[in-house]
């Protein structure tokens, strides 16, 4: 008596090890499992990344065929669809099934452009850019110390993936500061990391006399300020002094760089004396 063997496509296939919607954190091992049962002979299970093959190897037990697919989560993984194709030689039709990955990546930097110089009272506008990130990221500027409430973001898709959020603030120059210092945090509450940059705007000094805007026309920098006023000691205005002693006045400019040259006068004639500077 002879047995004839039957022959049946297979199972519609399925995934376990991702829900769809749930979210993967970059850096995180996932093992999806493909499966499919019944069919005669057993399925063929080969997983696809988006279009391209991902995994061939797979393993039958009885009536049951798997394919286990392995991998690390990274930010170009985000909206990648895997998918787990079915098939034997009495399949009439390619039975497949498929996930769509969710992975949260925070981003790599933020970039701060605005200007590196300016004079007090100055408003400075400022701009902070985030690399792409899922969700989109937060930005939160610190302005000499102080947190800035009425900065302005714009959140735009990111063409690999993700979301680019864009901030704009104005700032205004202080007297009595050396120096802007802004900085720029991009913060996302899903993930643990806080990028952040420093951009700093220097201060231009005001010279007011046309001295000291010659003396100082090819200072640009912070470095380079006028000198303190000039102070005389050694003689208190309306004392008398006796004809023929001699005296001795000291003439004494703190600050400035680089540091004042100091000219004695006797009535409007210049004076030849010594001069000593102090760093």
């Amino acid at each position: 008596m002879q047995r004839s063997l039957s022959v049946d496509p297979p199972g519609v296939p399925y995934i376990e090890g991702y829900t769809p919607g749930e979210a993967l954190r970059k850096g995180q091992h996932v093992q999806l499992v493909c499966r499919s049962r019944g069919g005669n002979p057993p399925a063929q299970l080969i997983w696809y990344k988006n279009e391209n093959q991902a995994r061939m190897a797979y393993r039958t037990t009885d009536r049951l065929s798997e394919n286990i697919y392995s991998f690390v989560a990274e930010a170009s993984d985000n909206k990648v669809r895997l998918r787990c194709e079915a098939n034997n030689i009495m399949a009439t039709r390619i039975l497949k099934a498929e996930v769509t990955l969710n992975v949260l990546f925070a981003p790599t930097q933020v970039i701060v452009s605005g200007p590196s110089e300016a004079r007090i009272g100055d408003s400075v506008a400022l701009q902070c850019q985030t690399t792409a990130s899922n969700p989109a990221a937060d930005i939160k500027w610190i302005v000499n110390g102080k947190q800035v409430a009425n900065a302005t973001s714009k959140v735009v898709p990111s063409p690999e993936g993700g979301w680019v959020t864009t901030s704009n603030i104005t700032a205004t120059v202080e007297p009595n500061k050396r120096s802007l210092v802004a900085i720029c945090h991009g913060v996302n509450m899903q993930l643990p990391e806080n990028i952040q940059s420093t951009h700093t705007v220097n201060v231009l000094r005001k010279y007011y006399s046309a001295y000291f805007r010659e003396r100082f026309k090819n200072c640009t920098r912070i470095e380079c300020f006028p000198p303190g006023p000039p102070i005389i000691s050694g003689y208190t205005e309306g004392s008398i002094l006796a004809e023929g002693t001699k005296h001795k006045l000291m003439c004494i400019s703190s600050g400035g760089n680089p540091l004042a040259t100091l000219v004695w006068y006797k009535n409007d004639k210049k004076v030849s004396v010594n001069k000593l500077k102090l760093n």
